[in-house]
Parts: structure tokens; C-alpha cells; sequence
């Protein structure tokens, strides 16, 4: 585990190149879709496009190529891939079960390596943080993917699954809060907020159980383990510190510095502190902030729309709410860390993916819509019904 850890760059990129392989191998299918990608993703693109100008000039010339190819691939990766096969409604359960797995892939990693020793998950303050670089990696992780589990808690059918996904949830949270991370913490009760706004009593229910689980479970934690720090967890958690004020302050001289192109670059490589809107306004100024705020825009804007979607369209709610939750921890978490400027991370990759998932909900509602202001139509008017024959053929 440590091997792969310690390789993880260059083995994410192999797998990269590996699904994009696949892409352009897998079998066409009929695309009905108007807009695979929405304009947020191209916000994002444009400022990676002005990193990669200020890298390439003033920095490294081989880090600002490899760093441009290797977003290029991924945002081509999620386009021709993920946001291609999203054409009904199996396939997008499909999309967030694929990043529900990969907390359970880490999860499952992690507890792996605590059988025979829990030191090298926790040796960071003693807080958890698995096979990742730091704790708030780690809960940068599993708050992205709460939504999904919840989402997938609530639509199985069979009990069973019910209750697999439902455990899945409480092992996330329970792993969360062991990150000892508040920017975490803080996603995910901004997830599960957003997610049981509507339902209130199936909040309180998933609260309780994690309570019950970890009152079983923590006292264990700390007479069983040497490494795993509760204490100091459950301070971090609670602490009122100001921990980012000194970082925040330093970007914003720089800002007020350089205002229109951003602090001239230190070193081979832009540097970033823990807030992705300061760290663009620090390194790339008004320049950067401009392209940051339309993408910003587009997220609010989609989560207004899905909104509506889930207003008008009950059987929509928890795929519109899971979205919504994803989206809105995102923009929460961006505050407090710089993952909005990351290449490869998987916070990118699953923010990727749930605005391809959130563009095909919102194709889908307007697509009833018409459909159903259309049927109204011939109903009041039976000449009309070959209009009808046209937009089935379209």
C-alpha cells in the first residue's frame, strides 16, 4: 500500500490513459443528449489554460505540459466516458455508484492495513487519513461521496441493499470524523442537509445510528489502539481555532499586490494555500477570478435548476438532491482547500462528474416538459397529432 501511495501520481495517470482507451474503443450508442458537459467545466478549463501560460513562461516547462495534458485528459476522459454513457435513468444510478465504490475501495484499503498495523493511517496527529497525503485529504474524499450513499440508501428496493448501503454510509461518517478534519465535517453536514431537507425524520434516524455505532465503537478505539488519538480528534473537531486567517491574509496582500495578473511565480511551480477562490486571486488575479466566478455562477445556477427539478418532479427528489448536495459540499469545501486547482485529485474528478450527472437530470426535465406540453396539445387539439410523430422521431 505504501508502493502505491508513494507512485499514486503516475499510476492515476496510466489508469487515465487507460479509460480514455476505452472510450475510444466502446461501442457507440444513440445520444439524445443537446450538452454532454455543462459551462462550468470550461470555466475550469480556462483557468488551468492561464496556469499553464504562467507555468510554460515564467516556471517549468515540462511540469506546465505534463500538469495541462493531464487535465485535458481527464476532462476528455469524464466527456467521452462518463457524460456520453449517461442516457437514462440505470445508467445515471450507475454514475453514483461508481463514486460511492471508491470509499468503499478506500475504506476497505485502509482497514486492510490497520488488521496488521493502524500507524501508517493515522500517523498525522493521530487522526485518520488512510492511504491519502494528509487527514483533510482523506475527509475531502469521503465527505465528496456521503451524497451517493445516501442517494443509494434510499433507492434500493430490496431490504438487503438497503441496509448494505445504509452500513456503507455509517462506515463513512464514522471514518470522517476520524479525519479529525472541520472543513470535512462541515461538508458532510452540509450533504446531509441538503440531501433530507425534504425528510427531516430519515435525517434523524441515519444521526442516531451513527451515535449508537460510535459510542460501541470509540471507547474499543482507544484502549485497543495506541495510534488512533480520540482525544485529540474530538478537540480538533471542536476547537474554535483560526488555523487559516494567517494563509488567507497572505493571499490577499499578494492580491492587493498584483491585482490584474496575480504574484509574479516563486519557483518551478504555482503555489497554493488552503482556499481555492484566494489562491487564484493570489496567482493569477483578476485575470483568474473572472473565469472562477462564471464557474461559480453555472454551479448555482444548476443547483437552482435541479431545485426545480425536484419541485416538479417527485420521482426526481433524491437524484436531484444528491447532486445538489455534491455540488453545494464542493463549493463549501473550495473555501477552506485548493482543490478547484488540482489536475488528477479526486475531488476534480467526481465535481466533473456530478455536473455531467446534474446536466443529464436537467436534459431529462425539460425533455418531459415539452413532452408533456406536447401530448397536452394534441389532446386539446387531435389534428395536431402528427406533431406529436415528429418529436418521437426526434
Amino acid at each position: 500500500l505504501e508502493q502505491i501511495r508513494a507512485n499514486g501520481r503516475p499510476l492515476s495517470i496510466g489508469l487515465l490513459g487507460l479509460v480514455l482507451t476505452l472510450n475510444f474503443f466502446s461501442a457507440k450508442q444513440g445520444n439524445w443528449r443537446h450538452q454532454l458537459m455543462p459551462a462550468a467545466v470550461w470555466s475550469l478549463v480556462v483557468i488551468q489554460f492561464l496556469i499553464f501560460l504562467k507555468t510554460f513562461t515564467f516556471g517549468s516547462l515540462s511540469f506546465a505540459i505534463l500538469a495541462i495534458v493531464t487535465f485535458t485528459g481527464v476532462v476528455l476522459m469524464v466527456r467521452s466516458g462518463p457524460s456520453r454513457w449517461i442516457q437514462n435513468d440505470q445508467q445515471f444510478h450507475l454514475g453514483i455508484w461508481a463514486i460511492a465504490i471508491v470509499s468503499l475501495i478506500f475504506v476497505g484499503a485502509s482497514g486492510y492495513q490497520a488488521l496488521f498495523d493502524p500507524y501508517p493511517i493515522t500517523f498525522v496527529h493521530g487522526a485518520f487519513l488512510g492511504t491519502t497525503g494528509n487527514p483533510q485529504h482523506a475527509a475531502t474524499l469521503l465527505a465528496t461521496t456521503l451524497p451517493c450513499f445516501l442517494f443509494l440508501t434510499q433507492s434500493q428496493t430490496q431490504r438487503r441493499h438497503q441496509l448494505g448501503w445504509a452500513l456503507g454510509s455509517v462506515l463513512v461518517v464514522i471514518a470522517l470524523l476520524l479525519t479529525a478534519s472541520r472543513t470535512g465535517a462541515l461538508m458532510g453536514g452540509v450533504s446531509a442537509v441538503l440531501f433530507f431537507r425534504q425528510s427531516k425524520g430519515q435525517a434523524l434516524r441515519l444521526l442516531f445510528l451513527v451515535a449508537l455505532i460510535l459510542a460501541v465503537l470509540l471507547p474499543d478505539f482507544s484502549q485497543n489502539s495506541s495510534s488512533i488519538d480520540i482525544t485529540s480528534i474530538t478537540n480538533q473537531l471542536f476547537s474554535l481555532d483560526n488555523t487559516r486567517s494567517h494563509v488567507w491574509a497572505g493571499m490577499w496582500q499578494r492580491f492587493n499586490s498584483y491585482p490584474f495578473f496575480g504574484a509574479p511565480l516563486e519557483g518551478d511551480r504555482l503555489g497554493y494555500g488552503e482556499n481555492s477562490w484566494l489562491a487564484v486571486a493570489a496567482t493569477l488575479g483578476i485575470m483568474g477570478l473572472i473565469p472562477l466566478f462564471l464557474f461559480g455562477f453555472s454551479c448555482l445556477r444548476m443547483i437552482i435548476k435541479l431545485n426545480q427539478v425536484s419541485t416538479n418532479n417527485p420521482a426526481y427528489t433524491f437524484h436531484s438532491n444528491t447532486i445538489i448536495a455534491g455540488l453545494l459540499s464542493l463549493l463549501v469545501g473550495s473555501i477552506f482547500e485548493a482543490f478547484l486547482l488540482g489536475t488528477i485529485t479526486f475531488p476534480l474528478i467526481a465535481l466533473l462528474i456530478y455536473l455531467a450527472l446534474g446536466q443529464y437530470l436537467i436534459e431529462v426535465h425539460q425533455t418531459n416538459q415539452k413532452r408533456a406540453q406536447l401530448n397536452y396539445f394534441n389532446a386539446s387539439f387531435p389534428s395536431g397529432m402528427h406533431r406529436e410523430n415528429k418529436w418521437e422521431n426526434i
